[in-house]
């Protein structure tokens, strides 16, 4: 099967690069499959014919302006009398053996000469060949060529391993005269290094010297003469004895090796051979240690031998590649070491190649992006992706232009148009997609069109999703449809060739195989975003306060992000990869890369680190194991009891003071239930005491000090509150320990109301005296809760944007006066490009954070910041007043806006009048219309009024009156305009 679709994760998803051995070679550092490296280019242009030289008797080359496939020249040359012979260069010191290249360039007969054909050859010195030389033809080998344009030739090349010599020719094939013919534009291009890498270093210890080499621990190194020479036949080699530990052995610092550089995907072949027999049958092991601002010690193995032997060397062969996250490696020490303590070994023939380069910047990338309008009447380079259904061009429908892709015959679900994006689409780099679909026939059915990606590196093919799972709905219903997907982060490697986009069908069940056109293809590169760095960081505003945290993923740790995210955040909490199912997702087998990456970026930025989480009590994010068999039998409950408490030690004894506070038990209450609990799968089994497990075992494993937290979600219901309390006090009866309680507040743009959240945090506080409390998970979606139909897409108003900024205003105006109360505020995230709100609790697009999608500070930063730089800050009213008929006033209310921006939705609540002199009496105030009177979205520096009818009958001249006239803009931009007015009669 071609592949399926991927599966999404609802969560906030934010790897720290670290050393990469063995054969797992982590994405982001394998880029460099993504590009081939050009090793030569032949285009003339210095009007020199750049070394190339006659071959089997054509004419020496000169370089000519009288043709040329690209600038100015070209070569020229002619053929012998019969037709044979034509321009050549040596490549023996341009390919290497074992290495796959792509040889091209371009060729035309001179004017007047006869159609023929040609291609390029290499002549081959090679003991492998028949009489020690070969001819290999490389591509197609007759390719049609005339005077009247020019045809490339060329194609693939594998360079032998016994290859002594090279020379490149290019010839014509069918010619029986002498013909004269250019050639331009010769690239060579390295798609795949030597089965060894590209040779970096080695080391034969030739010298007699160390070579650079170093003890690790304590043992002797002594350049020697081995008793058998290495299988390169080296006659030096490195003798370590005095061992006394199994670590110890020869090192090298990689560091000071020439051409070793973060990024790039190294290989180290070792020959090991044992000074004497040893019947235990020790191996070898190949390890790294590297140490940066994060660790002073972090150790990796690259490979283990097999067994050792005195009689005969023992290859050792491993990768590595290291990144500069968090922070360049103060140390890079690569060793090799023995399982024997203190057996003595030779090492020789030590020899490191570059296996990929490291990752091209964006400035050496094509970043032209893939444009399909199908308009030439071709295919723009699509094709069938099984072979078996028909892509063809038509002029049926379009939606621009005349032509479109009809796709008709489909096989499979997954038998769709496909195009290759290799050079197109990089790792790490960000892309907008876009697609118009019009499905045949017009019935009125309704389906689901999925665009995805097809990659394959190393033999492994994968097929990521790029639109959000399972895909778009489209009727038939006659129309065009647009399929977009912005700000997609490419994450997928793939070798040279081998990467595709592709749409697809995702029924339900069974198969769904609709014809379908598609037009307008469109992929675009997006430039990283550059951050403001002219703006206050929130996390020093806010310092007297609290400390300000976010939930970071693999994707905050380099760049823009990680910039944005160390000015403005003093603390981060893991949105995913502290949780069970990511640290050990089988018993007893850990996987820490990503949450030490991200630890080590807050270590090197001085950060805080919050734990989530370490037993969530709904089971989400937990490896079936963790239950044990589900019942609660008393043996699956010691099952159970012994899973959480091993998989809380080994995770808090591995973070141990790095991190200095864990979500121990994550959302464990239910209102609904009598006892206040979710009866989640851990509950199922061991009942509310699975908490007290939890928390016991924290306790227990975790460095002193580190406080341990019940993490819950809307904390301001007042059902859930009262629930949280009479848990809370359960366990403090119980002498069960807890330090803290979470509020995550996930809060949408109407609900809560900030007092219902201020009355959750002084209810906790107020019912236990010194329990930390956090805000964990804050971010404020623009959708009304319980909304889950509206979607503004890419075009959020900003009359939304201003609401939610003068709502966060209202929010931290009220944190802050909770200081001492609160010790944190943690944000679900920091930027509206990610965000698990776009997942739930529908798919659509969400902008709850401080900063948007280009990392640009939006109204919700400053809100939290500085309030005065919000839409409508510096709003005014002002009160004028005529004589009207009888005993009327006509009062007319004017807003004056101050010159921020825009204030939207400016209303007047209500008008009261307190008499303050004269004798009582009740006036009576009509409005324009009913209260509240909408002013509207009222311009920078503009006005806007309404004018009320006071009917002051039964008042007599002398009285007095204040007017209040509470108001709002924005929804949560509130005040109260107050004025005196007095009574006067028309005369």
């Amino acid at each position: 099967m071609l592949g399926s679709v991927g599966s999404y994760t609802h969560s906030s998803s934010r790897n720290r690069i670290v050393l990469v051995f063995a054969t797992v070679v982590v994405a982001l550092l394998c880029s460099s499959h993504l590009r081939a490296q050009t090793v030569a280019t032949y285009n003339f242009e210095d009007a020199t014919a750049d070394g190339w030289s006659s071959f089997n008797g054509a004419s020496t080359p000169v370089p000519t302006n009288a043709a040329a496939y690209a600038g100015s020249y070209s070569l020229l040359t002619t053929t012998g009398s019969t037709g044979s012979g034509g321009p050549s260069i040596s490549l023996n010191t341009v390919l290497q053996a074992g290495a796959k290249y792509t040889i091209t360039g371009y060729v035309m007969l001179a004017a007047g000469e006869s159609a023929t054909n040609a291609n390029f050859t290499i002549k081959r010195s090679d003991p492998s060949c028949s009489g020690g030389t070969c001819y290999d033809t490389i591509g197609t080998y007759q390719v049609p060529i005339s005077n009247s344009g020019w045809a490339q030739i060329g194609g693939t090349y594998t360079a032998s391993t016994t290859e002594t010599g090279l020379t490149l020719y290019a010839q014509l094939v069918g010619a029986t005269t002498a013909q004269s013919f250019y050639l331009d534009n010769v690239v060579i291009t390295e798609t795949a290094p030597p089965p060894g890498g590209t040779p970096v270093a080695s080391y034969t210890f030739a010298d007699g010297g160390l070579d650079g080499w170093a003890p690790y621990g304590s043992p002797t190194l002594t350049n020697v003469a081995p008793p058998i020479l290495d299988p390169n036949s080296d006659t030096n080699s490195l003798l370590v004895t005095n061992r006394t530990a199994t670590y110890m052995g020869p090192s090298l610092n990689l560091l000071s090796v020439n051409n070793i550089v973060a990024g790039a995907t190294y290989q180290v072949t070792a020959y090991i051979l044992l000074a004497a027999p040893d019947s235990t049958n020790p191996t070898a092991t190949l390890s790294i240690k590297t140490a940066d601002c994060a660790t002073t010690g972090a150790y990796s193995n690259l490979a283990t031998s097999g067994a050792l032997s005195s009689t005969a060397w023992t290859k050792v062969q491993g990768t590595f590649s290291y990144s500069n996250l968090p922070g360049p490696p103060t140390s890079l020490i690569l060793y090799a070491q023995s399982s024997s303590a203190t057996d003595s070994f030779y090492i020789a023939d030590v020899v490191i190649g570059e296996l990929s380069p490291a990752p091209l910047p964006a400035s050496q990338q094509d970043n032209s992006g893939i444009s399909s309008t199908f308009e030439d009447g071709g295919l723009d380079g699509w094709s069938s992706r099984t072979g078996s259904s028909t892509v063809a061009n038509s002029t049926a429908a379009a939606h621009s232009g005349t032509h479109s892709l009809l796709t008709t015959g489909r096989v499979a679900n997954y038998d769709g148009p496909q195009i290759s994006i290799s050079n197109k689409m990089y790792v790490g780099s960000e892309y907008n997609l876009s697609a118009w679909v019009l499905l045949q026939p017009t019935d009125g059915t309704n389906h689901i069109i999925n665009m995805s990606l097809q990659t394959t590196i190393d033999g492994n093919t994968s097929y990521p999703s790029v639109t959000g799972y399972p895909g778009v709905t489209v009727p038939a219903d006659g129309n065009w449809h647009q399929i977009n997907v912005t700000g997609y982060n490419m994450a997928s490697n793939y070798d040279p060739g081998s990467a595709f986009l592709y749409l697809q069908t995702v029924p339900p069940s069974g198969n769904d195989l609709v014809s379908f056109y598609v037009d307008d293809v469109q992929i675009s590169y997006v430039s990283p975003p550059t951050i403001q760095t002219n703006i206050p960081s929130i996390f020093k505003t806010l310092a007297n306060y609290f400390t300000v945290g976010a939930a970071v993923d693999l994707t905050d740790l380099s760049g823009p992000h990680a910039q944005l995210l160390t000015t403005h955040f003093n603390s981060i909490t893991s949105g995913n990869d502290m949780k069970w199912s990511s640290v050990e997702a089988t018993k007893g087998t850990y996987n820490y890369t990503n949450a030490d990456s991200e630890v080590g970026l807050a270590t090197c930025s001085n950060m805080k680190v919050r734990g989530q989480n370490l037993v969530w009590a709904t089971g989400q994010q937990t490896p079936a194991y963790a239950t044990g068999d589900g019942t609660n039998s008393a043996a699956n409950q010691a099952v159970v009891t012994a899973n959480i408490q091993e998989h809380i030690q080994s995770e808090v004894q591995h973070f141990g003071t790095k991190v200095y506070a864990w979500d121990v038990i994550n959302e464990p209450l239910d209102p609904s239930q009598s006892d206040c609990l979710a009866h989640g799968p851990f509950y199922q089994v061991l009942g509310k005491s699975y908490i007290d497990v939890a928390l016991q075992a924290a306790r227990q494993y975790a460095p002193p000090g580190t406080k341990l937290f019940i993490n819950e979600y809307s904390t301001a219901d007042p059902d859930r509150l009262a629930c949280l309390v009479k848990v809370v006090q359960d366990l403090r009866s119980r002498g069960i320990p807890l330090d803290g309680i979470g509020h995550e507040t996930h809060n949408n743009i109407n609900y809560p109301s900030t007092d219902a959240m201020v009355q959750a945090i002084d209810t906790v506080a107020e019912h236990f005296h010194g329990i930390d409390q956090q805000i964990t998970e804050l971010d404020v979606s623009v959708y009304n809760a319980g909304d889950k139909t509206s979607n503004y897409g890419n075009n959020v108003p900003p009359s939304i944007l201003a609401e939610q900024g003068w709502l966060y205003a209202q929010y931290f105006e009220a944190l802050r006066r909770l200081r001492g109360k609160i010790s944190s505020v943690t944000f679900w995230g920091f930027a509206d490009d990610d965000t698990w709100l776009d997942s739930f609790p529908v798919v659509r697009t969400d902008y709850p954070l401080p900063f948007d999608m280009g990392l640009q500070a939006k109204p919700a930063y400053w809100g939290i910041v500085d309030p005065k730089e919000l839409p409508g800050y510096g709003l005014k009213f002002s009160m004028t007043g005529k004589i009207g008929v009888k005993d009327t006033r006509v009062v007319t209310v004017t807003a004056t806006n101050g010159d921020v921006g825009p204030a939207y939705t400016t209303q007047i609540s209500s008008i009261t009048l307190n008499q303050i002199f004269g004798r009582r009496c009740s006036p009576v105030v009509t409005p324009p219309t009913a209260f509240p009177v909408l002013l509207g979205d009222i311009a920078t520096g503009g006005t806007a009024s309404a004018s009320f009818t006071v009917d002051f009958s039964g008042c007599d001249s002398s009285a007095l009156f204040i007017v209040t006239a509470p108001w709002s803009s924005a929804t949560y931009h509130t005040g109260t305009f107050v004025s005196g007015l007095e009574f006067l009669r028309a005369r």
